[in-house]
This record gives structure tokens, sequence and C-alpha cells, in this order.
């Protein structure tokens, strides 16, 4: 099958070490190892050569025009002197890139003829939903957050919501399958997005199960044998606890003096959380490693006791977060706040430790027993790199094709009836 990968998204570059990123890639070349012929148009792509030996996909960059990036330039200067935070790519700018990556991508349609259009949703893109109308081409959308509701609720407001909220729907209306990543994204597509539930395909992340549980990886750091290293792995952000794991160890560091943190992201929460391990005296207990190439996660993953993601209370909780099936495939004992699919993947006490979103003394309680108890953490790093093998790229792969080529005999039964 020829298709056509779109990611409209200018702010995800496919070169880069990002979760969407990473996530792209994975897809790419999950679809190509299964035999599929793959052409992927990216408005991002920093290293397009690099990119197609890491995924043997064509790969085409489709990037913001010179006069879309002056209108950029001249939104952010009115925001900085209206003091307000400036976007890299305001809504005005994506709204326009339409107008560009939909010429892009007709030109590929022409020249490459694919059986399927294959987009990751983006807020304000709409090529991938126009090119499957215009040229009769089934069209698989993967949603991986609701994005008009996130831009709203933790970035800066949209320009134009009533109208982002709009083309947001006809997009998700207008494909089928529809892949989210959680159940609770599904309902958000329903209940929000009036999409048929008959369209709806949920899909959780994944991994490469195969090469995090290789066993060659290199500990990036060679640790005393008494220490104890606590490994979390994402972008400083509110939502995804950084900053609560931070005020827990330092708990846990003077009950166990030998233990280590190790940080391995960046964001906006990094400096204010280096100031807190300053303040607290934690400098050479805590490392900050900043963002880091991912082909050399799993070497750090090698380094670390316990893994984290100690999410906290969140209003809606629709994520699939992709560093708890990289943990589990590094064979790392899981410690995870019981939030969303969270604990759908993680079971309790058999392949992770769970405890409740925000409560400082569970995770402590987590902490002291898989210090305290080797075996346990052995036991829950074997059931989880096992656990992880139901969650790779080529199955979710595997499972869209299957969705679609289901999709494709039913329109031809109903065609011929």
């Amino acid at each position: 099958m020829k298709i056509l990968y779109l990611c409209f998204d200018p702010s995800i570059d496919l070169a880069a070490e990002s979760g969407g990123a990473v996530h792209v890639r994975g897809m790419i070349r999950a679809l190509g190892n299964l035999g599929h012929d793959i052409t992927a148009l990216g408005s991002c792509v920093s290293r397009p050569e690099w990119m197609e030996r890491q995924t043997a996909a064509r790969v085409i960059p489709c990037g913001i025009s010179r006069l879309n990036r002056t209108l950029g330039r001249a939104i952010r200067k009115g925001n900085q002197v209206l003091r307000q935070s400036p976007r890299r790519f305001p809504d005005a700018v994506r709204l326009l890139h339409n107008a560009t990556f939909l010429r892009k991508a007709t030109k590929l349609m022409r020249r490459f003829s694919p059986d399927l259009i294959y987009e990751r949703y983006s807020l304000w893109g709409i090529t991938g939903l126009r090119l499957a109308k215009r040229h009769r081409v089934p069209l698989a959308l993967e949603v991986n957050a609701p994005l008009v509701y996130e831009q709203e609720h933790y970035r800066q407001k949209l320009r134009w919501p009533r109208l982002a909220h709009w083309m947001e729907r006809r997009v998700w209306r207008g494909a089928d399958p529809v892949m989210v990543v959680s159940e609770p994204l599904r309902n958000v597509l329903i209940e929000e997005g009036g999409v048929a539930p008959e369209r709806i395909r949920v899909l959780p992340n994944a991994v490469d199960a195969k090469w995090f549980s290789a066993s060659d990886a290199i500990p990036i750091n060679h640790k005393k044998q008494e220490e104890f290293v606590l490994g979390f792995v994402g972008s400083f952000k509110a939502w995804h606890g950084a900053d609560f794991l931070l005020s827990v160890f330092a708990d846990f560091h003077r009950l166990e003096p030998s233990s280590r943190l190790l940080l391995i992201g960046d964001g906006p929460l990094k400096s204010s959380l280096e100031e807190r391990a300053r303040k607290a005296g934690l400098e050479k207990a805590v490392t900050f490693t900043g963002i880091i190439p991912h082909e050399e996660i799993r070497d750090y993953l090698a380094t670390v006791d316990v893994a984290l993601a100690p999410y906290p209370v969140l209003e809606n909780f629709y994520y699939s977060p992709l560093k708890l099936f990289e943990y589990m495939a590094a064979a790392k004992a899981v410690v995870a706040s019981n939030a969303g699919q969270v604990a759908q993947i993680i079971r309790h006490r058999v392949n992770g430790l769970l405890y409740e979103p925000g409560d400082r003394a569970g995770l402590l309680k987590c902490l002291c027993e898989l210090r305290n108890e080797p075996a346990l953490r052995e036991e829950l790093g074997r059931n989880a790199r096992k656990a992880s093998e139901d969650f790779t790229w080529e199955r979710n792969a595997a499972r869209v094709i299957e969705w679609v080529r289901s999709k494709v005999l039913r329109g031809s039964l109903r065609a011929a009836a």
C-alpha cells in the first residue's frame, strides 16, 4: 500500500527529540517495516536526510513561507509590545500555512497516487481532509490530544476560538478511522466533537520494544554500588509532575542519602526546578541532563533503578504517556500515579507500583519499598518488559492498516449491493 503521511504542525520538528517527533518516526518506520511505501510531508524537518535514514521513507519538508514568516515576526513583536507571551507560530501563521502545505501535498498526491492518507492531527490543519475528499482516498487520522482545549487551557489563548473549534470538529468527523490514544480521549471526540463511535479506534502510544530491551545498553554514568538512582524522562511542564517529584525526592534523600535523581529533558519549569534543588542542598544528588538524543535514552535508563511517571491531579487526563512504555521496555521498575490510562497499563504490584496523584506519603512509601526490596524491583522490571511487547509501533501500524482495509471492503460491498 502507498501511504502519504502528513504532519502539518510546524512546532513538531520531525527530526527532533520531542515525544511527538519520536511518535511520528516510530509510526512511519513501523508502516515501512510492514512493507508499505511511505512518503512523509512535514512542516518542520530540520534534518531530512537523517529522518529518511531513520525511517526508510521519503521525507519532504514544507516550511512556513517567507511572507508568512514575516507576518509571524510582526505578530510576535506586537504581542511583546502588549506584554503577551509571543508564540513561535501564531494562529494566523498556522492558518495561512494551509495554502502552502495543501499545494505541496497536492503535488505529492498526483506524483505518488497514494492508497491512504495518514495524518497526525494538528491545530488549524485541514490538508488531509481536503485531499481525501478531493481525491476520494481514505483518511486515517491520529488524534493525540484535543488541541483546541489544550491551547485554551495550557497555552496562549486562541485568536479565533470559534473557528478553531469548528475546524477541529470538521476534521475529526471527516476521517475514518480516527485513532485516539486513550479511552478518555475517545469520549471527548464523541461527546464534544460529535464523532460517530464506530469510526473511533483506541490506539495507545507504543515503543520499539526490541531496541529498548536489547542487552547492549551502556549506562551513561557509572554509579557507585551503593547509589540508588531514580529517573524521570519528559518535559518540565506543570502537568508532568516533575516539581512534585523533586519535592518528594528531598524527603526521600533525607532517608536515603545515597539516592540520586536523574531528570532527563527540558521545559519551562527547568530553571525553577534547578533553583529549588540548589536551595534544598541537592545539587550533587539531582542531575539535569537537558535534551538528549532519543537514541541515548536507553543508555540513560540503564543507569536507573526506578523510573517515575508522577502525574498530578488533572481535570482531564486523556494522555497516553510515551515515557511509560519506554520505561517498561527497558525493564525498569515503574512507579506512577494512578491516573487515566496509566492505571490501565501499569498493574499494581505486577509490573509496577501505583500511588494516588498528589499523595506524597504514597509516593515516598513506594520508593522506600523498592529501595529495600531489590528482588521486587527485578520482578516488576521483568514483568514490565514482557507487558511492553503488547505495545509496539509495528502492532499499532498493523491495526491501522487492518481498520482501513476493513473500511474499504465495507464500502466495496455496499457499492456492489
